[in-house]
């Protein structure tokens, strides 16, 4: 008798479901892994701010009760609802500190949670990375799954680390953890909106970018209640940014306002698994617009392909700088009209808001810079520069082309910004001669964006795999230039910002000294980088 053995049929039917989240756990670790230095610096930063910027305001906005009680009508009756507040319950120091920079952590716990889950979905995609990993046993959903977990745990860490800091600024327990839930809560929800972003878009730019905008948006929202009452009207509740600051923290305060978050972050994620399930990897729901058959004489140049590349991200930001300045500008009227003892007697408080501003506007300016050149780096990493310099393009010739591009954006959107800025102003106090005074404070401010821009550019070069560090100098040159005096820092350690050396114009006068200084700086640097450029293999860092 013989007997036969059959070969075994494989498993018919769909793939079960469990299976999806297959090394979710390794996904986890290996987030946590690669982002200890990154989420660290994150949560660090955004807790020392508090006690930072609290004692920043106790020792030189709202240094006596006098000071307090005229600031905090000002947040009341002004338009500085529109960046700060709600102030409610009783009129304390801790209540200002609440009023004056809430919305600021809320929207740093939002840009840390965007970057994470980009960083760690639509980045392993275009990077290749995440085929590479797809191909073990890994889950359709595991990479998904893994950074939503990753950024679980980071904003836990977060509502834990600001509680205690909000603790040692005279925060009863309760209070602070309400704190530090509501910027988890938001933090979350940003999480669940880049989650689908990521879905929509084909490069980890795009996916921030929608993030961005629905950030701005819910912002502005949130600023539009502000103005409608001063403890939030009905556009308020329309903004997660608006829930978080609904919870009253010190006053009356209540919890149920973070369900909202917690549900929409739910929803959006289920979106976000729904939408994976309906693509390819690498590819998105967005598909990329084929090109034209033909093209001008005038786009086969590597500054049109550089200016190609970057004209989706000027036009974003142009816009946002549009927006913003005009919404900041409109707020100029209602300064002039506030007399605070906590400002010098001959200082003209609306044309020190119009300063403030204008610096705030290079501020910015510099993260587009920054971004843009480590963009160059994204692109060489990616394999997409090799096949531009094996034609006739040199590397001196892209180099020079991408930068230039950029630095003609940081001289445009400070002109709109500034464009906006004035507008806006004049405006609401109707002094026409500011759009002009203005516009022209913007773009002598450009030198200072110019090394911020030349800074990331000699990492390029030489050492590409440090380009984190033009991060540190832009926040540490911001950093000190606005909260230095506060804090009674030497002038020497001042000196050391990149920002610190024009002056704050309309209230101070054109620096041509210190202009041309800087736009040396900048012109040595840049230098610098192409001369390392030329000596190291590409992407190997």
């Amino acid at each position: 008798m013989t007997a036969t053995v059959s070969p075994a049929r494989g498993r018919t039917g769909s793939r079960p479901a469990g299976s999806h989240l297959t090394g979710t756990g390794a996904m986890v670790r290996l987030a946590l892994r690669r982002d200890r230095i990154k989420l660290t610096i994150w949560l660090v930063a955004i807790t020392v701010m508090v006690p930072r910027f609290y004692n920043a305001a106790v020792s030189a906005v709202v240094p006596t009760p006098e000071a307090l009680a005229e600031a905090s009508q000002m947040i009341r009756v002004s338009f500085m609802r529109v960046l700060g507040g709600p102030l409610v319950g009783d009129v304390t120091t801790q209540s200002y500190f609440l009023a004056a920079y809430w919305v600021e952590f809320l929207l740093a716990a939002a840009i840390m949670n965007m970057m994470l889950i980009t960083r760690h979905t639509r980045a392993e995609e275009q990077t290749g990375r995440a085929e590479l990993i797809r191909a073990a046993v890994v889950g359709r959903h595991a990479q998904l799954t893994g950074a939503l977990i990753t950024a679980l745990i980071s904003n836990a860490a977060l509502a834990v680390l600001t509680t205690a800091a909000t603790i040692s600024i005279g925060f009863p327990i309760g209070s602070a953890l309400l704190f530090g839930a509501s910027l988890a809560a938001v933090g979350l929800v940003f999480a669940g909106v880049t989650a689908v972003a990521v879905q929509v878009t084909e490069h980890p730019r795009g996916a921030n970018g929608l993030a961005g905008i629905a950030l701005f948006t819910v912002w502005l929202l949130r600023g539009a209640g502000a103005l409608q009452s001063q403890e939030g009207g009905p556009l308020f509740w329309l903004s997660p940014i608006g829930w978080s600051q609904q919870t009253r923290v010190l006053a009356d305060e209540r919890w149920w306002p973070l369900g909202l978050s917690l549900l929409l972050a739910g929803l959006l994620v289920v979106g976000a698994y729904s939408l994976s399930s309906r693509r390819d990897l690498g590819a998105s729901l967005m598909a990329p617009r084929p090109g034209r058959a033909s093209a001008p004489s005038w786009l086969r140049t590597p500054f049109a392909l550089a200016l190609r590349l970057q004209q989706g991200a000027i036009a974003g930001w142009g816009a946002a700088f549009l927006a913003i300045g005009l919404v900041l500008g409109a707020m100029t009227g209602g300064m002039e009209q506030t007399d605070l003892p906590i400002f010098s007697a001959d200082a003209d408080f609306g044309r020190a808001w119009i300063s403030l501003m204008v610096f705030t506007g290079s501020l910015y300016t510099g993260v587009f810079a920054v971004l843009s050149v480590i963009r160059l780096r994204a692109e060489e990493v990616g394999g997409r520069v090799g096949p531009v310099l094996a034609g006739p393009t040199g590397r001196a010739t892209w180099y020079w082309s991408s930068l230039l591009v950029t630095a003609l954006a940081v001289v445009v959107l400070p002109a709109v910004y500034g464009g906006a800025l004035g507008i806006g102003a004049a405006l609401s106090t109707g002094d026409t001669g500011l759009v002009g005074e203005v516009f022209w404070a913007s773009l002598i401010r450009a030198p200072e964006v110019l090394v911020l821009l030349a800074i990331p550019a000699a990492l390029l070069g030489l050492a590409p795999r440090a380009m984190a560090a033009a991060w540190a100098v832009l926040v540490y040159s911001g950093f000190v230039q606005v909260l230095g005096s506060y804090m009674n820092m030497p002038e020497w350690v001042v000196n050391t910002s990149v920002l610190s050396h024009l002056p704050w114009h309309p209230l101070g006068s054109f620096a041509p000294v210190a202009t041309v200084v800087l736009t040396a700086i900048a012109a040595v640097l840049t230098i610098l980088g192409l001369y390392g450029l030329r000596r190291r293999d590409l992407a190997s860092g």
